[in-house]
């Protein structure tokens, strides 16, 4: 009996630690971040949730100057990677860049498969000078796919017409 019951507490143990393990391997949860909680909505389902965090902690990378962390979303070729990281890092030397995600919309084909819809801010501001380089709204379609975790296989502009204009450095982007 006690051999049993030893037993069953380990079983339990090894089953939460397990259970916790594969909670915090998700990432960081932005739900509760004053600056991305807007992008969550009350009909957003566990797995909108997640995508979401996803394409959260890709746009917090490219704000922190973490190619690496920006582009690993994306499904390349080794050789494509290291040039845009390249890219990336030589325009971070002379410029702050960031993107703002105003919106992000989630439709799922299957539990593998979805696209996101991202309304963003990009601006790049010049840091010897502070002089705004651009400013814009844009919208992108990325089309997702996970094996083993998220890859954007496909990223779709917007029509500039239809979905970009400049802003000026004082115009609001919240509706």
């Amino acid at each position: 009996m006690k051999h049993t019951l030893t037993k069953t507490l380990l079983l339990f143990l090894a089953s939460l630690l397990l259970l916790c393990c594969i909670s915090c391997s998700g990432g960081h949860s932005y739900e509760s971040d004053a600056a991305y909680s807007h992008l969550f909505i009350e009909t957003d389902d566990d797995a909108a949730k997640a995508l979401k965090n996803v394409i959260i902690a890709q746009l917090d990378a490219y704000n922190q100057g973490d190619a690496e962390g920006y582009y690993s979303l994306f499904n390349m070729e080794r050789e494509d990677l290291n040039f845009n990281v390249a890219q990336f890092t030589s325009m971070r030397q002379n410029a702050n860049l960031s993107c703002t995600p105003e919106s992000i919309d989630t439709a799922f084909i299957n539990e593998d498969n979805a696209q996101a819809l991202i309304t963003m801010t990009c601006r790049a501001e010049d840091k010897a000078t502070g002089e705004v380089l651009y400013y814009y709204r844009t919208t992108t379609t990325y089309t997702m796919v996970r094996d083993g975790k998220w890859k954007v296989t496909l990223q779709t502009p917007g029509a500039e017409e239809d979905l970009m204009y400049t802003l000026t450095a004082t115009e609001t982007t919240t509706e």
